[in-house]
């Protein structure tokens, strides 16, 4: 499994660790993985993201590394809302994690 990018919800803007760590998303082609870690310590929030959502919310393109931009250029809305979906505990696994499609972020 590749490693993926553990981003707090608190990053207001793209930074350079974030660019740094582009390298460590996954990019499935119609989805994305990435680990959001919660603001108190707990563990991170397997997620998978949508393609579709990506590209109707955020202007993700067809391009290779297109839903990897998309996610880095809007990182703090996209954790805010993982953390506000996601409950107190270890809810996701890397088998079982959150899924975000278009209709999450209407």
């Amino acid at each position: 499994m590749t490693d993926t990018v553990e981003t707090p919800a608190s990053d207001g803007v793209e930074n350079a660790s974030a660019c740094d760590d582009f390298a460590n998303l996954e990019d499935k082609g119609s989805t994305l993985f990435v680990r959001v870690k919660r603001i108190n310590g707990e563990r991170s929030v397997p997620v998978v993201i949508a393609r579709a959502a990506l590209e109707a919310h955020f202007g993700a393109g067809q391009g290779e590394k297109d839903l990897a931009h998309a996610y880095l250029a809007n990182l703090a809305t996209i954790n805010t809302k993982v953390l506000a979906l996601a409950p107190a505990g270890d809810v996701y696994t890397d088998t079982n994690p959150m899924l975000l499609g278009t209709s999450d972020f209407e």
